[in-house]
């Protein structure tokens, strides 16, 4: 769960801005939040801003630069000042804070805060090449101290502690990592059956629920033919699936049962925790898997439309169906999955009743079973306006944005 995301100097988000995901002051999420404005206002840009902090989170060891200052785009005013970026969320079942601000040559500051039972508790704050570890966090302080001095000035803590799987910062790390997914910008046709084939094809019960909401569309697509897996990764994938399918069993039974809960601690000393990671990393597996068997012999994927006798690549597609058919699959692994999607201009080639359609699964506690949120910007007030008809507890959570003198602002509507 995503409370709050703050951001500033970063590109026309000039000063400190915060988006609340909730109602009052955001710890009481809401499934959706709605961003509103006019084109060029700032709304790729905010979307932009919490791709680029996940994406420092997750590459800043890795893929950044090592003799290059930290990877920024702040707003052409004020290329001296630092940017900054925090996120308020829930992972693991225990509320985070974690921060960081960016200058020109080095990462200037870097903070995580836990909040058990409301209370702040310093994980590590770090000013510099100086790393301060929390009094609570004793057991941890070896593990992170031996991390802090391999880290680079223009490398995130988290990033470097997190490949290396430092256990106090695990939850964090892995939030930014497998629960929060972030579409915008363009996307290749070849991508879209890229994902949409990886989805289909983990079982049929996924093929099944996504083509009733194709067919609902209205687009005239009548079905969806993926080839038969490639031999020599078929039998892999099938053994992947059935892991993923038994853990996320116990982890439904955990939920559901405390007494299932304590009597695997009991006589495994597995924890719903444990059972969540390791449900992570099988899905991690499998997605890298199909990849590589696409990379041998391609999706295999095409389309038949009603009345036409000839099946259609991807590729064939109108704009309205690609832009469908690029959300349909992130939507459910999400709502599957419990996680936060954020997506840039939702109903851009949609018309206003499919995106509202979508809208709709998050905001319906039977089909979002698991408490995933959408994040979505729309130029379109009749979508926003759609979706709050319905209770107040679904509600949509709106917030304007505008820009004015190459500035823009985010306000609460």
């Amino acid at each position: 769960m995503l409370r709050s995301f703050q951001v500033s100097n970063h590109r026309s988000l000039a000063g400190a801005q915060e988006l609340r995901a909730g109602r009052g002051n955001g710890v009481v999420a809401v499934p959706v939040t709605a961003v509103h404005g006019a084109a060029a206002a700032g709304k790729t840009n905010l979307v932009d801003a919490l791709a680029g902090m996940r994406a420092a989170v997750l590459e800043s060891v890795s893929g950044w630069d090592p003799y290059a200052g930290p990877v920024r785009t702040p707003h052409r005013g004020f290329p001296d000042r630092p940017s900054e970026f925090v996120a308020d969320f829930v992972a693991e079942g225990a509320p985070y804070t974690y921060g960081f601000r960016l200058a020109q040559a080095e990462v200037a500051a870097e903070w995580l805060y836990a909040h058990p039972r409301a209370r702040k508790r310093i994980v590590f704050e770090r000013n510099g090449d100086q790393v301060r570890v929390g009094p609570m966090f004793e057991a941890a302080r070896y593990g992170v101290a031996a991390v802090a001095p391999l880290v680079r000035p223009n490398a995130l803590l988290l990033s470097l502690a997190g490949q290396l799987y430092a256990e106090a910062l695990a939850p964090a790390y892995r939030w930014f990592e497998s629960m929060l997914e972030v579409q915008y910008g363009p996307v290749a046709a070849e991508q879209v059956a890229h994902r949409l084939g990886a989805h289909l094809s983990k079982s049929p019960e996924n093929a099944a629920r996504l083509l009733v909401l194709l067919r609902a569309s209205g687009l005239g697509i009548e079905d969806l033919l993926l080839a038969e897996p490639d031999p020599r990764y078929a039998d892999h994938l099938r053994e992947l699936d059935a892991d993923i399918a038994a853990t996320g069993a116990q982890l439904d039974l955990c939920a559901n049962s405390p007494g299932h809960a304590e009597r695997l601690l009991r006589e495994h000393g597995v924890t719903e925790v444990l059972l969540d990671r390791e449900l992570t990393n099988l899905r991690a597996a499998r997605d890298a898997l199909y990849a590589r068997m696409v990379d041998r012999r391609g999706v295999g994927l095409s389309l038949v439309h009603a009345g036409v006798d000839a099946a259609f690549d991807i590729a064939e597609e109108s704009t309205a169906t690609l832009s469908l058919l690029r959300l349909l699959p992130t939507v459910l692994d999400a709502l599957d999955g419990g996680k936060v999607l954020v997506v840039d201009d939702i109903g851009t080639q949609l018309p206003v009743e499919e995106t509202d359609r979508l809208i709709q699964l998050f905001q319906n506690p039977q089909t979002n079973a698991r408490g995933a949120q959408l994040i979505f910007t729309t130029g379109d007030r009749a979508v926003i306006d759609r979706s709050n008809g319905r209770s107040p507890r679904t509600a949509t959570a709106v917030w304007r944005i505008r820009r004015g003198d190459g500035v823009s602002e985010l306000t609460r509507v």
